[in-house]
């Protein structure tokens, strides 16, 4: 079957499938000092939570990227789904730390099937790499729409029925998106070939390539960003500056916003300028963010936090073009294997997420600085690199064609002579 809606339709449904890992962590970033009360666990234990999340988000696409190249979209999308609806109920069942860390666990790896599946699909259906980006930042949107509004949620739910019911609104949210998929989601995957079913092929192709090599890093560190960010800002913001949780999720919230508009953005700005000098421009606000937010630690508390959030806002901002340009321009030339070559980009990035969450939960000193030089330090990296290799990369998907095919059209070459 062939993929009839329309681009709205598109970006609709495919909503609560790649929200649904930030949806998963944002509803209760605002409630994590509580639960790990409740939980009677250290801050790190909580952390754990968050870290392990990401780690198996990563983990999870290089199992379901090459399934999704080989079986199909939908087996993937519908078994991931399932194990998500699984995933929430015992997260809202439980108060057991160790059970409930078990449900974290396959909650990521159903979230991360349901996300990959949605990228691949663009890829499938998008064949122009720019308009591919400007159908992955509309994608992203949906996830800085979760940070806009799932925290103060969040806080409501918690506060009406007690905190675990966000995972019982988890688990409807999936429900609606199983019964959905199951109505209007047909199968875009091309025909598997021989040559592209080769799992370790098809990564070691995708992982050498020039484009992988430069755009997946600045893609990670803008993913990795948010995740840090993330990770700290409960305590940073309820903890040391003193803000309520209602106050905290608002700010949080003009994070998810401003995310939202540079995604938006970046979807306009590939089709003007192109996605390297889109990319550049994401870094250029990411390092001046992270600036803001290591200077502002020598400012009196009132300035000090109006100074860090307009540092993580620029951060923020820079990091939705990173995320969008990089994705879209390193899947530019895999659309033959879209699965596996999201699989390895994605976990590159999750990966990027549970190692920049770990560090800066180790070096927080109740302070934003810690945020601002490790992310610094890696934005002068991803510069250089994409400065350095700009003129090498691929902008064109290449044709790529069965051996088969190639060798019959040999053979036709050598009769005709």
């Amino acid at each position: 079957m062939s993929w009839r809606l329309s681009k709205s339709m598109t970006i609709l449904i495919m909503i609560p499938l790649v929200s649904a890992y930030s949806f998963s962590l944002d509803l209760y970033v605002p409630l994590l000092p509580t639960i790990q009360s409740s939980l009677d666990v250290s801050r790190m234990d909580m952390q754990l939570t968050n870290s392990l999340f990401m780690l198996f988000c990563g983990a999870g696409q290089l199992l379901f990227g090459p399934t999704s190249d080989r079986l199909g979209r939908r087996p993937v999308l519908f078994a991931s789904l399932v194990i998500t609806l699984i995933a929430n109920l015992i997260c809202f069942t439980t108060t057991w730390y160790r059970l409930f860390l078990l449900g974290k666990v396959l909650q990521a790896i159903g979230a991360c099937g349901t996300y990959l599946t949605c990228f691949a699909t663009v890829r499938d259906i998008f064949t122009s790499p720019e308009k591919s980006t400007e159908m992955f930042s509309y994608l992203n949107i949906a996830n800085s729409v979760s940070a806009i509004i799932a925290p103060s949620i969040g806080t409501q739910l918690a506060k009406a029925f007690g905190w675990p019911s966000i995972f019982l609104a988890l688990f409807i949210y999936a429900a609606i998106a199983l019964v959905t998929c199951i109505w209007l989601y047909v199968e875009t995957a091309p025909p598997a070939q021989p040559e592209n079913q080769r799992v370790l092929l098809n990564y070691t192709r995708v992982f050498t390539h020039i484009n992988y090599q430069v755009y997946t890093l600045p893609a990670a560190l803008g993913v990795g960003s948010f995740f840090a960010y993330y990770s700290i800002s409960p305590y940073l913001y309820q903890e040391t500056f003193g803000l309520s949780k209602v106050v905290y999720s608002v700010l949080y919230g003009s994070a998810g916003l401003t995310f939202f508009m540079g995604s938006y953005t970046c979807g306009r700005l590939v089709t003007w300028i192109g996605i390297v000098r889109t990319m550049s421009l994401g870094l250029a606000f990411h390092a001046v963010g992270c600036a803001l937010t290591m200077l502002s630690i020598w400012l009196p508390d009132v300035s000090q936090l109006a100074i860090t959030h307009l540092g993580v806002l620029s951060m923020i901002w820079g990091s939705a073009l990173m995320v969008s340009s990089g994705i879209g321009g390193t899947m530019a030339p895999f659309r033959d294997i879209a699965g596996s070559a999201f699989a390895l980009i994605s976990a590159y990035k999750f990966l990027m997420c549970y190692v920049l969450g770990e560090i800066v939960m180790a070096l927080y000193d109740n302070s934003a600085f810690p945020l601002g030089a490790l992310l610094l330090g890696l934005n002068l990296l991803s510069s250089l690199i994409v400065f350095f290799y700009r003129s090498r990369l691929v902008t064109a998907t290449p044709d790529v064609r069965p051996t088969a095919v190639l060798t019959e059209m040999a053979k036709n070459m050598n009769n005709s002579v």
